[in-house]
């Protein structure tokens, strides 16, 4: 039976002070070391490994590989709180998460209209149709022939087809 590994924040850090003289370390490197699976158990080393950099116990470097992190030689904080400290935080915790619903003034009642009353508003809010220009009459080829004009008449290819 394979055991999994330990990939609690705490392990990270034991293991990445036991092993300080391999630095600097890549993150797949810290993963394969560890013996962490692709998937869900990479992701809880790369919290690790995130979670110590931005608490100081790792300096991470940015290079062409990628991002190689480094001992910085500061411990991890350790914050310690008495009971009545913890039960406090606790308590403003939940008090954010309650919602408290403040009623909502009722709202005026709405006046009753006829049906009537209901077209007329609609009607007025439809626009007036466009006005329609009278337009000239126009002359038709037989008009303008006897008025003295030539129609010149052009070959079409419909015309050429033979029938």
């Amino acid at each position: 039976m394979i055991t999994k590994p330990n990939l609690s924040p705490a392990a990270v850090r034991e293991w990445l002070s036991k092993n300080a003289e391999d630095l600097p370390w890549t993150m797949l490197g810290i993963c394969e070391a560890i013996g962490a699976s692709p998937g869900t158990e990479r992701a809880q080393v790369h919290d690790a490994v995130r979670y110590c950099v931005t608490a100081g116990f790792l300096a991470r470097t940015d290079t062409k590989m990628g991002p190689v992190f480094q001992l910085t030689g500061q411990g991890m904080p350790r914050v310690v709180l008495t009971d009545e400290e913890r039960k406090e935080r606790k308590r403003a915790a939940d008090a954010k998460r309650v919602r408290i619903r403040v009623p909502r003034a009722p709202r005026p009642p709405r006046p009753v209209q006829a049906r009537a009353a209901n077209v007329a508003i609609r009607a007025a809010n439809i626009p007036a149709p466009a006005a329609v220009k009278p337009r000239d009459r126009v002359e038709t080829v037989e008009q303008f022939q006897a008025r003295g004009g030539e129609v010149q008449v052009l070959p079409t290819v419909w015309d050429r087809v033979a029938a």
